[in-house]
């Protein structure tokens, strides 16, 4: 956490306090996994937030293109094409724009979370082992992959501005999928970039957004669309 600073002007050979500098506090959302499951007829709630802050959702600046890289190392053949057509999907959802930036050999773990708000690096994703990334350690054996976002809330005087400016995902490497389809990598990139753009498990198991990836589900459910816009462009920029 930054300190607040108070600016010192000379006047006229006296002291005065100007305006504080902005104060920014850094978050990281909680770890979410999802895990194969069996059918369910679980009703609830279509979508839920990671996180909200003065009654809105934590969310990336929509209006600001979002970089993201790919981890080669480990990588499932094939797996690049997935994770282009699920970010495609996620970009149309939310009317937000992705970059990419090239491919990497480093391990999607917390290191790579922005630590400041001068900094935003690319999303990072990847397949990896539990012994390589922080995500996955302590996990059950069950989980299919991991998304950990870093957000920050920044206040000028009485009004406080918050977005996320980093995630990172990873894909556990010792599961075996299919590579589209129900219970795909596909559908897990999908689920976890919900993750990263905001979005939290789904109390509804009719919902890609639910914890446990059900059979009969290829793609963004409808309270997962609507989730996704409510963290999308038509919500309007955040200047943090």
């Amino acid at each position: 956490m930054l300190r607040r600073l108070a600016l010192l002007l000379a006047t006229f050979g006296v002291l005065a306090a100007g305006p504080a500098a902005p104060v920014a506090q850094r978050h990281l959302s909680d770890f979410d996994d999802v895990v194969a499951g069996a059918a369910s007829t679980a009703a609830g709630s279509a979508y839920t937030f990671t996180a909200v802050s003065q009654g809105r959702p934590i969310r990336w600046d929509p209006c600001t293109p979002i970089h993201w890289k790919y981890r080669t190392s480990g990588q499932v053949v094939g797996g690049f094409t997935q994770v282009v057509r699920a970010i495609a999907r996620i970009a149309g959802a939310t009317g937000t724009t992705w970059v990419y930036d090239g491919a990497v050999t480093t391990a999607p773990t917390s290191a790579w979370l922005p630590k400041t708000t001068s900094s935003q690096p690319p999303v990072l994703i990847g397949w990896t082992t539990a012994a390589h990334s922080d995500l996955l350690q302590g996990q059950s054996t069950g989980v299919l992959g991991v998304t950990r976002t870093s957000w920050f809330s920044v206040t000028r005087g009485t009004t406080t501005t918050t977005a996320i400016r980093g995630a990172v995902v990873a894909l556990n490497q010792n599961k075996h999928l299919p590579l589209t389809g129900p219970t795909s990598w596909y559908t897990v990139a999908l689920h976890e970039l919900s993750h990263a753009m905001g979005l939290g498990h789904a109390a509804s198991s009719k919902e890609l957004m639910y914890p446990l990836l059900q059979p009969g589900l290829r793609d963004l459910q409808a309270g997962d669309l609507v989730g996704l816009a409510r963290v999308g462009r038509s919500e309007g920029c955040i200047h943090l």
